[in-house]
């Protein structure tokens, strides 16, 4: 037998392999009998199936890029299409890299290529954690995905490889209202301390307590020390289950669409939760929750109706938004409040005119309805925290003031004993994340007037 060094893993690598090992009758049947050329052609295999996932993985991103910019240049900014390709374009734009695209610093990286398909990942993991599906994966890769998981720290279950993590992550931001809207930071250790700069007011001083003043020639500097805080982002644990049919851990390709669909849209909208009202405690803390210590609630008028929205409402809340907001600033506005939005006028005198609300293309034109209002988008969820004529039916804010922490740490854990008369296995997910405001108070501007804030809300009417 002859074989070289180390299994063949390019194509020429492989071709010298063939004239060498195999170079008579007797050698190819000794290689056919001991194995030899069955375990150079897996391996060579295995290495080619990752370079290729490397690949498509690399030329997917760049298709989508390069679609998104010839789809804008050419002003095709409707449809699902371009929603999809420009929450992809907008994660790269805000450095979102570490929460959604395929990260070589995510802890599942190491497992890519392993498997042709998720729904293959997942039944390789149910045969890790002791279930035996009748199609689990081979011996070795159900163990490499065993002692991987226990690299890493962990309560639990098993590593989804990261690829399979970034296609859910990025689907679930189809949907999603804060994460393709906020910063996104690695969050490797479980704990960070994110820098913040404590400022309260810019009158006579900017910048955590960072005195500037005009000085003459050989004058004295105006001493100051400059207040800084940190911002504390810990890992907090979300989790969810469901009960598959058997029938699915028969078949691969259905379970990939089942958690392709299912998984994406059920972690998108409950991390949603926790981003926008989540109340801090083992969780995040929403910007729109009431603790957020940046909060401004904009006053309603004098002797307005109950359960109202008003231009002057709007106007309010709209002059209480930092300016560097306003290029970013999104309203999210519960559904209910649509009659009063899309009926809302502008008083002249005793007589008005129908406010102008624009086409909405590019943020949210999926929804299919009107969607900006002063040249900013609407966002219509069910998830603010108030409905019409409450404090939340009606939020203006930054995300981008917003920082998540993502572990990149997705773990899959599984169950058949508590559902065996039922033909079912539970499945568990696990994924750690973490979010907080930036913003430690509303600013007091230099010109002393009211505060401003990158989050207003209207008081309740």
């Amino acid at each position: 037998m002859t074989a070289t060094a180390a299994p063949p893993a390019t194509p020429t690598e492989f071709a010298d392999w063939l004239n060498t090992a195999l170079a008579t009758p007797e050698a190819a049947q000794a290689a056919v009998d001991d194995g030899t050329l069955a375990t150079t052609i897996g391996a060579y295999t295995a290495a080619q199936n990752k370079t290729m996932a490397d690949l498509r993985n690399q030329v997917d991103e760049q298709v989508q890029l390069a679609v998104h910019d010839i789809m804008e240049r050419n002003g095709a900014e409707t449809g699902t299409a371009r929603s999809r390709l420009d929450l992809v374009a907008r994660a790269r734009q805000n450095h979102n890299d570490f929460g959604v695209l395929n990260s070589p610093e995510a802890p599942g990286y190491g497992l890519n290529g392993e498997f042709r398909s998720a729904g293959e990942a997942f039944i390789a993991a149910a045969a890790t954690l002791g279930l035996r599906p009748a199609n689990a994966a081979p011996a070795d890769k159900v163990e490499k995905l065993r002692n991987y998981s226990e690299k890493v720290p962990s309560e639990g279950g098993v590593l989804v490889p990261e690829e399979y993590r970034a296609q859910i992550m990025t689907r679930a931001l189809e949907n999603a209202i804060v994460r393709p809207r906020a910063t996104v930071i690695p969050l490797t250790t479980g704990k960070m301390r994110w820098p913040a700069i404590d400022m309260t007011t810019e009158v006579g001083e900017v910048y955590g307590g960072m005195v500037f003043a005009w000085t003459d020639e050989g004058g004295t500097i105006v001493p100051s020390d400059a207040t800084f805080a940190a911002i504390a982002l810990e890992a907090n644990k979300l989790t969810g289950g469901a009960l598959v049919p058997n029938e699915l851990l028969r078949d691969a390709a259905a379970l990939t669409a089942w958690l392709m669909t299912n998984l994406p849209n059920g972690l998108g909208h409950f991390e949603d939760l926790g981003f926008l009202k989540g109340n801090g405690v083992k969780k995040p803390l929403g910007q729109l929750h009431p603790d957020n210590p940046a909060l401004i609630t904009a006053s309603k008028e004098v002797g307005q109706a109950a359960a109202t929205i008003t231009w002057n409402n709007v106007l309010a809340m709209f002059s209480r938004l930092l300016p560097e907001c306003f290029a970013s600033s999104v309203w999210v506005a519960s559904p209910d409040c649509i009659p009063e939005i899309f009926t809302m006028a502008v008083p002249v005198g005793t007589g008005g005119s129908a406010v102008m609300i624009g086409d909405g293309s590019g943020t949210n034109a999926a929804q299919g309805l009107p969607q900006t209002l002063l040249g900013r988008p609407i966002i219509w969820s069910r998830k603010t925290p108030g409905v019409l004529g409450t404090k939340g039916d009606l939020s203006l804010t930054d995300f981008s003031t917003y920082v998540i922490g993502d572990t990149m740490n997705m773990r899959i854990d599984t169950s058949e004993h508590a559902n065996f008369w039922t033909d079912k296995t539970g499945f568990r997910i696990i994924e750690r994340v973490d979010g907080q405001p930036t913003y430690l108070s509303p600013l007091t501007p230099e010109n002393g007037g009211p505060t401003l804030s990158c989050c207003v809300q209207l008081e309740t009417r």
